[in-house]
């Protein structure tokens, strides 16, 4: 049974250096004060979050809310207010503690407060895990699962009085915060500087990677007695090149759920139990597993049964535990596992990369297809060609990257990038390669996203565009199969509409759509299906055709028309398909050769490919579409050409189909199916008046 008494302890060290000049009594003097101030919140109030920057202030809170009774639940000082909301949402929380609420408390009278009896096996805090896969579980944590981690690092150690520990993790997770913790019961002292004298340093494998580099901090790291490694897979190559260099490295495994470490070097620390599975996964028990964890607000018990990881181990044949892979990392990939460690650590033996993750984002053709995101040392250009071939022979052919972006990790204060936010980014940078576009930004201002029409490209609403008040940003993309935006990375016309959609919202969630012709039945698939915007404008747009027959026979029309032909053809091709009556007087314009000209550069094939997706004989019939319509909360502008027969009757269609006021039409006179083009002043007019 744990007897341990704070108090005693307090008295015991009081004169020791706790946290750089600060002594255990003046940690003392400031529990009391902070303790102060919670005790003036409502006694119904038990939950307060601890978004402090300083993880000195951080522990002052923690030690002040088991004097206070209070459950403190960490934050990081950098969490954004849309995360924190989300949150709120695993365990509630209304009062939020900050650095300046704390040292405000220091004021206060603390002449009188003691640490109470409490029961040591009751929650005395939450952290949240580190929510690699999805959202952060609020993980609860005793004050015995505190000690009892703590002891068994000190025993296996002969962690002593006044030794040093280096704070440099972040203490809202459980590194860190055992950082902490470990200190305090051992009367031991803590400093955030990298200088002499250190005892004890804890590192993530990149951490390791980064300093070895640096000679001045590697000479510091000599002189550490205990350099623990942890946190991520430690790469064989890593490992090797640290002792070659005179490290005293400790190999580290442990979780959140089981408030840190469970082994070193393979040995089970003293207060916990470790086994493997049947199926080679970590199964834990012991006076350092968590309570239990709340999601949704329901708290979840671990105390009843062996705590399964979703981590695979091995014992080597002293029988030692190590960790191999995080089973739940695994993505499958044109029918193949693959682990992005096993990629990650490969590229680790590459000079050229400074660090390198491999994530996976969904995709049509391969189900999940892998990502190399990676940070090259001294701005090195690496190629595609590159990779290969240093992949080569290494790693499976099937488990090469399908692409490679170059980037920079804002890890902040994180030690390691959530799983989560690389596959987000991931997405982001391959959408953004695969997509042609131009994107004039103006801060805080709405998006207003330009879809062109068949055989068009980016370039062809730029004039209208150009808005005399400048208070809209602008998206201007080529559409698949169109422009620079090759057909060949779209695999359906329901592929299609994700991917735009996607790619959209990395400018903005809710823009407004401007769609011509083609670019307009796009514009209002997405906007009825995929992604509503604040405002809808249609320029000679089809609302869809009739029927099933109607559809069929359009489809192999639209892809039949450009079978036959070569490249040398596509001018005469144009000037036939100028003939169309919805284009009267085109040819008369005197844009009209410079379009010829302009378009017949293009690969016509991939206008002919794209046609499998974007024919209007694969968007849904004119009855459904009309359906959604009479039932949108957004409006819809359509303008169109008063020579344009068929579309003005169109317009004629549209405005009919919502009795509110949510539908308008706007005629241009003299223009036909392009007014756009033939009269850019009066469509521009137009829009800038839809705009108001």
């Amino acid at each position: 049974m744990n007897s341990f008494d704070l108090n005693q302890h307090f008295n015991t060290y009081k004169k020791n250096l706790f946290f750089d000049d600060k002594t255990y009594s003046q940690l003392l003097s400031d529990v009391r004060c902070f303790s102060y101030s919670l005790s003036v919140l409502p006694t119904s109030l038990n939950g307060i979050a601890l978004k402090v920057q300083s993880p000195y202030l951080a522990f002052v809170a923690i030690l002040a809310s088991i004097m206070g009774h209070k459950l403190p639940i960490l934050l990081s000082h950098l969490e954004a207010d849309s995360q924190i909301e989300k949150l709120k949402k695993q365990i509630f929380f209304e009062k939020i503690i900050l650095d300046q609420d704390i040292i405000n408390s220091f004021s206060s009278s603390n002449s009188c407060n003691t640490f109470p009896e409490f029961d040591f096996n009751e929650g005395r805090l939450v952290i949240f895990s580190s929510g690699s896969t999805n959202l952060p579980k609020g993980i609860v944590l005793s004050f015995n699962n505190l000690y009892y981690s703590a002891k068994g690092f000190s025993e296996y150690f002969n962690q002593l009085e006044n030794e040093v520990s280096l704070m440099n993790l972040p203490h809202h997770h459980v590194g860190g915060l055992m950082i902490l913790w470990r200190a305090f019961f051992s009367g031991g002292s803590l400093t955030t500087y990298l200088n002499l004298p250190i005892d004890y340093i804890s590192l993530v494998p990149l951490q390791l990677k980064r300093m070895i580099e640096d000679q001045n901090k590697l000479l510091i790291l000599k002189k550490i007695k205990t350099v623990l490694v942890g946190g991520s897979r430690f790469q064989e190559t890593l490992k090797i090149e640290a002792i070659k260099s005179g490290l005293n490295i400790f190999e580290t495994y442990g979780m959140s759920e089981t408030t840190s470490l469970v082994t070193i070097n393979g040995n089970i620390l003293p207060y916990r139990e470790v086994e493997l599975d049947d199926e080679g996964f970590f199964i834990i028990k012991g006076l350092t597993l968590a309570l239990g964890f709340y999601v949704q607000n329901i708290f979840q018990s671990y105390q009843a049964h062996w705590y399964k990881t979703s981590d695979i181990g091995f014992r080597d044949e002293a029988g030692a535990l190590h960790f191999k892979e995080r089973a739940d990392l695994i993505f499958i990939s044109g029918g193949e596992n693959i682990n992005p460690l096993n990629v990650e650590e490969v590229l680790n033996e590459n000079k050229l990369i400074k660090v390198a993750y491999l994530a996976s984002i969904p995709d049509e053709k391969w189900g999940e297809m892998g990502i190399l995101l990676y940070e090259s040392e001294l701005g090195s250009v690496i190629t595609n060609e590159d990779f290969h071939s240093f992949f080569d022979g290494k790693i499976h052919p099937y488990h090469i990257p399908k692409f490679y972006f170059k980037t920079e990790f804002q890890l902040n204060e994180k030690i390691k990038a959530k799983r989560t936010e690389l596959k987000e980014l991931a997405y982001q940078y391959y959408l953004k390669n695969i997509f042609s576009y131009d994107y004039v930004e103006v801060p805080n201002a709405p998006l207003i996203v330009f879809f062109h029409g068949f055989m068009g490209d980016k370039e062809d609403l730029k004039g209208i565009s150009h808005l005399e008040d400048a208070t809209f940003s602008k998206l201007y993309l080529d559409l698949p199969g169109h422009g620079q935006t090759q057909i060949k990375n779209f695999y359906s016309f329901s592929d299609v509409f994700q991917k735009i959609s996607e790619f959209i919202k990395i400018f903005s969630p809710q823009p407004i759509f401007y769609g011509y012709s083609m670019g307009g039945r796009i514009a209002l698939h997405l906007a009825l299906n995929f992604l509503n915007p604040k405002l809808l404008i249609l320029e000679s747009a089809s609302l869809g055709l009739k029927d099933i027959q109607e559809q069929t026979e359009r489809k192999i029309q639209d892809i039949q028309q450009l079978a036959h032909i070569h490249q040398g053809e596509i001018k005469q091709f144009l000037n036939q398909w100028y003939e169309n009556p919805i284009f009267k007087n085109f040819k008369n314009h005197p844009s009209y050769q410079l379009e010829i000209d302009k378009k017949a550069k293009h690969d016509f094939k991939e206008w002919r490919d794209s046609q499998l997706f974007l024919s209007a004989g694969s968007f849904p019939l004119f009855s459904e579409n009309c359906l959604k319509i009479s039932k949108l909360d957004f409006k819809i502008s359509y303008i169109y050409g008063e020579l344009d027969i068929k579309y003005k009757t169109t317009a004629q269609q549209i405005q009919i189909l919502n009795p509110g006021n949510n539908i308008a039409t706007w005629s241009i006179p003299e223009a036909s199916h392009n007014p756009h083009t033939t009269h850019p002043i009066e469509t521009k007019d137009k829009l800038i008046n839809i705009l108001k």
